[in-house]
């Protein structure tokens, strides 16, 4: 019986230390788990930030996005109102057109009119200086019959 005991307490012996050994090896698992759940700590950390870093980004390109909706907004503004200058620009230069041969037409009669008044002005020159000859004339003639009523 000692021997049995002897024997069940040397399996005892092999089982505690295999026990021991399996503790120890469960230790060495959970101390790399440990290390393991601290490792994917750090990334899960890491991966906020690059997570919270993305979400900044986002929140960028949106103001960004925002801004060039507000730009283009801008731009179709300044496109109609160049639109509507052009169109301005246009009827006015038609405008002028017609402006411009209306006052040439107005200069073409009074040109007319001026030739016209420079004739009658010429002509009239003509007529006051032979009228002229002719009252020196006259005048010679009244004098000489002064003379001869007088003398």
């Amino acid at each position: 019986m000692e021997k049995i005991l002897n024997e069940i307490l040397g399996t005892l012996k092999e089982h505690s230390k295999r026990f021991d050994s399996i503790d120890h090896e469960f230790a060495d698992v959970k101390n790399r788990l440990g290390n393991v759940e601290d490792r994917i700590d750090k990334v899960d950390n890491r991966l906020e930030n690059v997570e919270n870093r993305i979400d900044k980004v986002d929140s960028r390109l949106e103001n960004v996005d925002n801004r060039l909706g507000v730009v283009e907004n801008r731009l179709g503004v300044v496109e109609n109102s160049i639109e509507r200058l052009s169109e301005q620009i246009e009827n006015n230069a038609t405008e002028f057109r017609s402006h411009f041969k209306h006052i040439e037409t107005k200069l073409e009669q009074h040109e007319e009119t001026f030739h016209i008044i420079s004739d009658t002005l010429k002509g009239t020159k003509i007529d006051i200086e032979h009228l002229s000859k002719k009252s020196g004339v006259h005048e010679t003639e009244i004098n000489q019959l002064k003379k001869r009523i007088h003398s």
